[in-house]
């Protein structure tokens, strides 16, 4: 762990001191009452104050208590954030229930496996058409409506009313208008009318919160990650000792739904614990976030390479048209997700840098660790000096190794699986013990990513381990080192190389491409018999790259999940070049 020369002394002791016998609330309540004077969330113009928020907690507690809600009872979610949900979170916490906050892109078969032992949840309005024959199934006893309006100031929220009652209407689907179904007004009643105690006592590691996010998913498989009070502290507490850039009386934008965990620990639970304002706002669009981050003006802001990618793109392009901005009030913009490469690293922090901004930093997290567990230090940054990005140093109380296919630990800059150690890892995949015996083995998570870590204690992310293709003698080839030989060359600014479809075995290879600035079409012909030259003396026989598809400023990303969209490039048919007698000409994937 050469990382700890990092941090203060004794950090490490400091990470896993937690709190005995509280719960996530225990803990996050303190901290509102030492930041009393600190709103703890802003929507859409509203400002809620810690003390009004805190009232929310409670009455969403005793409004869960009258409608019969047990200790240790799963609620599925589905939908995004809004303070109501933040509050709701930490009621069932107190009562010592669970949320499940589902993916909101879940197949139906899946809805249905996830909370086949549930008999309550809680449904955002806008959304109910995509769920609606699971959670009218008889088994539900109530089902709680919740809308985006709801916490909005007047007039906003009428508006933003009106609006989803036209939409629901187009839609054909309505929720149905019996007893079962409750909405806010109804459920503060059921609040008033309860009287007796909230709390429950508390029992070791139950299950607290569990979420969903698009890296928790396998063939088609959904993995609820379960974090206990225990663990989700413990998240807390590393991030307070690590020493990022959260500061009281700062803005932390979450325009994340909960599913992640990253959105409901990094920023929501870890901004309030801080004494920071949590600006919600669950637009996720490319649109969405330019609008938050030059209006909102936060400090803190956490989202995919390919979504600041766009950002970035649209800044470059009105600076030089003139338009002026000022980021001095970015302490902690962070590039997660898929991540991003070094050389658009460098081009964002130059812009940074010329806006008056601290720098954008480079971090890794993970669902079964429950949030965050590696991020650059405001003090130790990454020189670029590699072509990989490194994700940053691990936060104290992390113990992180890399190891070979046969549970080998390799040592600095050998590339195997990253494994991890912490307080804060999952208890479980919900309801999937076969799954969670393959994760969790002799105490570490096994992440899935191809890593390295070098003597400073930097982590190098290269791709997912099963991101490959084999070739004759049972040689495997991952795919992303294709792509990064193809980003070697300077006309290039980004690669992704994915198999054709339905081959077997796998021949042939097409790679998904944007051009660099200034590249003319008239140039491109003599770029990919360049490109094709080197790839027959990189790859093995019998791959071949078939064909290259060309896309126009950056690779297409998933509108939900603010990442490359894979499966869309991969289900591309047309719109493959190669050269043929020096002249670009089109390719066909037949059907």
């Amino acid at each position: 762990r050469p990382w700890l020369k990092y941090y203060r002394d004794g950090a490490e002791e400091l990470a896993n001191h937690i709190p005995e016998k509280k719960t996530v609330w225990d803990v996050i309540e303190e901290k509102m009452e030492e930041y009393k004077d600190i709103p703890a969330l802003n929507y859409f113009g509203r400002s809620i104050s810690r003390k009004e928020f805190t009232d929310i907690v409670y009455l969403w507690a005793r409004a869960f208590k009258a409608m019969g809600v047990q200790e240790n009872e799963v609620i599925p979610f589905y939908g995004p954030f809004t303070p109501d949900i933040g509050a709701i979170a930490f009621a069932l916490n107190i009562i010592g229930a669970c949320p499940y906050f589902l993916k909101l892109a879940i197949h139906p078969d899946a809805l249905a496996e996830e909370t086949k032992d549930a008999s309550m949840a809680v449904v955002f309005e806008d959304m109910w058409p995509n769920v609606h024959e699971e959670f009218t199934r008889d088994r539900f006893k109530k089902v709680l409506i919740y809308s985006a309006a709801d916490a909005m100031p007047f007039p906003k929220k009428q508006i933003v009313s009106l609006a989803g009652k036209i939409r629901s209407g187009k839609r054909g689907v309505q929720i149905p208008r019996t007893g079962k179904y409750i909405r806010l007004p109804q459920a503060v009643k059921y609040a008033q009318a309860y009287s007796g105690e909230v709390r429950v006592p508390f029992v070791p590691d139950r299950a607290a919160f569990i979420t969903s996010s698009s890296g928790t998913t396998v063939d088609g498989v959904v993995k609820g990650t379960v974090a206990t009070n225990e663990s989700t502290i413990s998240q807390l507490y590393m991030g307070d000792i690590s020493d990022i850039q959260y500061y009281p009386g700062d803005k932390c934008l979450n325009h994340f739904p909960p599913t992640a965990s990253t959105s409901l620990n990094a920023l929501f639970f870890l901004a309030l614990y801080k004494g920071m304002t949590v600006c919600m706002d669950p637009r996720v669009s490319e649109e969405d976030f330019y609008h938050q981050i030059t209006t909102i003006k936060p400090s803190i802001a956490l989202t995919t390479g390919s979504a600041w990618e766009a950002f970035f793109n649209r800044v470059s392009s009105e600076m030089k048209q003139g338009k002026t901005f000022d980021f001095s009030f970015a302490k902690g913009w962070t590039v997660g997700g898929e991540g991003t490469d070094v050389g658009k690293f460098r081009k964002w922090n130059e812009i940074m840098h010329q806006t008056g901004g601290t720098g954008l930093f480079s971090g890794y997290g993970s669902s079964e660790l429950f949030s965050a567990t590696c991020v650059e230090k405001l003090d130790v940054r990454y020189d670029c000096s590699r072509p990989i990005m490194s994700v940053g140093l691990p936060y104290a109380g992390i113990t992180m190794g890399v190891f070979d296919s046969e549970g080998n630990e390799l040592g600095y800059r050998e590339r195997g699986e990253l494994r991890i150690k912490s307080r804060s890892a999952m208890k479980e995949y919900y309801q999937k013990p076969e799954l969670t015996k393959k994760t969790k083995i002799n105490g570490w998570i096994c992440t899935g990513d191809l890593a390295d870590i070098d003597e400073k204690g930097f982590v190098y992310i290269w791709g997912r381990c099963k991101d490959t293709v084999s070739v004759s003698g049972g040689t495997e080839i991952y795919l992303f080192d294709v792509a990064n030989k193809i980003k070697e060359k300077k006309y290039i600014d980004d690669a992704i190389v994915l198999p054709l479809p339905d081959q077997a075995p796998v021949t042939k290879l097409a790679a998904h491409i944007v051009w660099a600035e200034g590249i003319t079409d008239d140039r491109k012909a003599a770029c990919l018999e360049d490109l094709n030259e080197t790839m027959r003396d990189y790859l093995p026989k019998p791959l071949t790259l078939w064909g290259y598809a060309e896309h126009q400023g950056m690779l297409p990303y998933s509108p939900t999940t603010l990442k490359k969209d894979r499966n869309r490039m991969y289900q591309q048919k047309t719109g493959f070049y190669q050269v043929c007698s020096g002249k670009l000409a089109e390719v066909t994937l037949k059907e």
